[in-house]
């Protein structure tokens, strides 16, 4: 097994989702986002700890929910993106629901249906403002009476998307939902059953007007607060569940003045130890953290040596430096006193965190703890 892996703390993870569930309360569903592989975490891994605890699940195209059902899935699963006409058998035949945001989508999902004498539960999205997917909220109506007209079409949900729930400046999200209000008043005239959702992570955070009947906390389930707004109570409780690890698996002693990596972008100051570290951009540890990035070991903190490979990187660990082959190097996460958080990789890398989280690939293995 490659000795880098991501660890998931089960404990951890389960306990942020009960401390949503106590933010929302009850009669609010809770559905997960678990697409791009559970931000991160491990798809299969994330939804069997989850699906006790949640009510729904949310990916993003049609193999993610696949993969769900063939790993024993059984709660309803919700497919965020667009569709192309050749998925509608898959996403029938996997009973997943899917997301209508045009006349066209609906009408080619329910001629599916008829053609092949299929049901099929569909939710509806509605554009407040994101500017995305999702039909105008002036074109709802007509949609709204096409679906429950039908014969085959199941009308499970309707939703929007908020755009800057994260924001201190609140009047855009609050228009958002003042928008959705007006069509979450008309559906339930219409059917009272379906369930009407908006809130993701900084709506469950910031905006409790904006709870409705269900909440998608991607990020925060994850253990991560979207803005930099104060958290209080049951969120407070909340921390990340992911870590990052490998081991020493190489040691050697370097002279002063020794160009280090590709190009010698780093150049020993003194005769040092110089360690490596079998992970780089190959398995998603971005080459940008050159001679940036830092790990922990032994409970002491290091910057990274030089250029970050495909497949490994190099640390000094200095003249008096102890590290040995096999020892334990904390990427993200804690050991001992130490912590390396993922908000420091996304500053140094001038993103955000969802996209570091992300882009570790396969070649890590996920290990539940």
């Amino acid at each position: 097994m490659h000795p880098t892996v991501i660890e998931i703390n089960k404990k951890i993870f389960e306990n942020n989702l009960v401390q949503i569930r106590k933010q929302i309360g009850v009669g609010v569903r809770l559905l997960l986002p678990i697409k791009a592989n559970a931000y991160g975490h491990g798809l299969i891994s994330v939804a069997q700890l989850a699906e006790p605890l949640v009510d729904y699940f949310g990916v993003a195209c049609l193999d993610e929910g696949i993969s769900l059902r063939q790993s024993g899935v059984s709660k309803p699963i919700l497919v965020f993106g667009a569709i192309d006409e050749e998925q509608i058998r898959g996403l029938v035949e996997n009973n997943l629901e899917i997301t209508i945001s045009s006349m066209y989508k609906a009408t080619l999902v329910h001629e599916y249906c008829l053609k092949y004498d299929k049901k099929c539960k569909v939710q509806i999205k509605v554009d407040t403002g994101m500017n995305r997917v999702g039909i105008r909220p002036e074109s709802f109506n007509p949609l709204l009476d096409f679906v429950l007209a039908s014969s085959v079409l199941i009308l499970t949900g309707v939703y929007s998307h908020l755009a800057m729930s994260e924001a201190t400046d609140k009047w855009v999200t609050e228009a958002q939902i003042t928008s959705f209000s007006a069509i979450v008043e008309t559906v339930k005239v219409r059917k009272p059953s379906v369930i009407c959702h908006l809130a993701n992570s900084g709506g469950v955070c910031y905006h409790p007007s904006s709870y409705f009947d269900m909440v998608r906390p991607g990020l925060l389930s994850y253990g991560y607060f979207p803005g930099e707004n104060l958290i209080t109570g049951n969120l407070a409780e909340i921390s990340p569940c992911f870590s990052l690890k490998s081991r020493v698996s190489y040691f050697k002693v370097v002279n002063k003045g020794v160009g280090i990596s590709y190009n010698h972008r780093y150049h020993t100051s003194e005769m040092t130890r110089i360690i490596t570290i079998p992970i780089g951009y190959g398995d998603g540890y971005r080459r940008g953290l050159s001679n940036s990035g830092e790990v922990i070991i032994r409970n002491k903190r290091y910057r990274i040596s030089g250029t970050i490979c495909m497949d490994m990187f190099m640390v000094d660990i200095g003249s008096n430096g102890e590290a040995y082959v096999g020892d334990e190097v904390v990427l993200i996460g804690k050991q001992g006193d130490q912590e390396l958080k993922i908000e420091e990789l996304a500053s140094k890398l001038d993103t955000i965190i969802y996209e570091v989280l992300v882009g570790f690939n396969e070649r890590i293995s996920r290990v539940v703890v």
